[in-house]
């Protein structure tokens, strides 16, 4: 399924209690994608739900970080929220070891 055939970028800003930028059952297909911004969305943790593929064979650039190639949005919002939860959780872990010394 290809929603918004020709959309170039995509901003998603301040939702804090968006979980999911779309939901379906079907693949999606962004053909003309190339820059995606997601900030202060902490909620989400997939871009659609999780194990439905997002073809994104334009996309260059996430967040302000050039990427590469990115094959699959889903997967990347995925994993990049996966590393955030495990540097957070290792923030707290470091801070109660110092308070413990003090």
């Amino acid at each position: 399924m290809t929603l918004f055939p020709l959309l170039e970028k995509l901003r998603l800003r301040y939702l804090p209690k968006l979980g999911h930028f779309f939901l379906t059952k079907h693949p999606l297909k962004f053909p003309f994608l190339r820059e995606v911004w997601i900030n202060e969305c902490p909620e989400m943790k997939t871009f659609v739900q999780q194990g439905i593929p997002v073809s994104t064979p334009s996309l260059r650039e996430v967040n302000y970080e050039y990427v590469g190639k990115v094959d699959d949005l889903n997967k990347w919002t995925q994993q990049k929220f996966t590393s955030q939860e495990q540097k957070s959780s290792q923030g707290d872990i470091s801070e109660a070891s110092d308070d413990s010394k003090g």
